[in-house]
């Protein structure tokens, strides 16, 4: 018997306040972060099989668009990686830096844009320190959505050169990362501008979501022991969590993969919390530069659900320093992976969890690469050139 089909509709768990899913909306009235409701999904493997490897074939638990907005998301690679070569090790890295615009946010633009074309929105801003930028700058030229983007000044040359290249009007903001939204929040108060948030809109969420389901198939249908993904505003993380959770229900896995976190050690707000047993994530005092921009945020908005999603797996935080950060350059680089920083904390953070016993050789693991390389092509011509 089919589950009722129940309307798709936001509710902030801090106050306990509904919305419809088409409201303009991208935050609650409260100021808590938005959740999308839906029907609980009915995934069938055989019928998943039979559609075009892309992220559009788990229809099923994705929301329901008028109109996809799409740039062609092929399933991304998922390969056996021994960088210390030992044989026997189950260790595997999805490699999600190959879709359309360089990184995995192209998983969760395509649903927003998707889901804000079909609301008849013309014109949206956001805030980025790149890759977020540049997918939703690619997502909205293709829809037909003027957008402006908020961008710190130290960001990567090679993103703000890409966001450009789409047709986005750039403002950069000198200043920590933080001065950026609140440049943009000055500017949404003013403008009455709809904040295309993919820190905040839960619809971004819902494309994300789908690296779960690409790695249980590309695993026979099976979820890993553990998956080691970067984390800032901990996208990739709550996607998993809330993929993986859904197939559960679906009755396709048997359980949860344990989740665990990678961050900068100059900036680690999730890893301080964690450590502390707090409920919460408050914002990191004195954070540091790091190279792992796209994951310098000293505070993000929806760390309590973090620190649920990790604590629910029985998974864990590592933190990797500046050097550790450019040898898993380097490790990745000498066997074939050009990934940006910010995805290179993986490789150390899974030396720090085995060197802790928070995650054992013989488990199957998995590494979450997010973003390539070519995107800050500073960093590894330093690299390349033995700096």
């Amino acid at each position: 018997m089919q589950p009722p089909v129940v309307q798709p509709r936001m509710h902030c768990t801090r106050c306990d306040m509904y919305y419809g899913a088409d409201d303009r909306r991208w935050q609650c009235r409260c100021g808590g972060a938005l959740d999308l409701l839906l029907s609980s999904p009915q995934i069938a493997p055989d019928r998943v099989q039979q559609r075009p490897p892309d992220l559009w074939r788990y229809r099923e638990a994705l929301p329901p668009l008028a109109s996809p907005v799409s740039l062609g998301e092929s399933m991304t690679p998922l390969i056996p990686f021994d960088p210390f070569d030992q044989r026997g090790r189950n260790l595997w890295l999805k490699c999600d830096y190959l879709l359309p615009t360089g990184s995995y946010k192209d998983r969760g633009a395509a649903i927003l844009i998707s889901h804000l074309q079909s609301m008849g929105i013309r014109r949206v801003v956001e805030d980025s320190s790149g890759n977020a930028a540049a997918s939703l700058a690619a997502y909205a030229a293709r829809a037909g959505i003027a957008i402006e983007v908020f961008c710190p000044a130290s960001a990567s040359p090679g993103k703000l050169a890409q966001i450009k290249l789409y047709g986005a009007q750039l403002r950069l903001i000198k200043g920590p990362r933080q001065r950026t939204t609140e440049a943009l929040e000055r500017h949404v108060a003013a403008t009455g501008d709809f904040y295309a948030s993919h820190l905040w809109h839960p619809y971004f969420l819902e494309g994300v979501k789908t690296v779960a389901f690409e790695i249980t198939e590309q695993n026979g249908w099976r979820a890993p022991e553990v998956i080691i993904c970067p984390v800032g505003a901990g996208s990739i993380l709550l996607g998993l969590h809330k993929g993986f959770t859904e197939l559960q229900q679906a009755g396709v896995i048997d359980r949860l993969p344990r989740l665990f976190a990678a961050q900068a050690a100059n900036i680690c707000p999730v890893y301080q919390a964690y450590e502390r047993h707090d409920s919460g994530v408050p914002p990191m005092t004195a954070p540091q530069p790091t190279l792992a921009e796209g994951i310098a945020l000293p505070r993000p908005v929806r760390g309590t659900k973090l620190l649920q999603a990790l604590r629910e797996t029985n998974g864990g935080v590592a933190a990797v320093s500046e050097e550790e950060i450019r040898e898993g350059l380097v490790i990745l680089g000498r066997h074939g992976i050009c990934v940006e920083p910010t995805s290179a904390v993986v490789v150390k953070a899974l030396e720090h969890l085995e060197d802790a016993g928070a995650v054992h050789p013989d488990e199957q693991v998995v590494l979450v690469l997010s973003g390539f390389g070519l995107k800050a092509g500073a960093v590894l011509q330093e690299l390349a050139s033995g700096g």
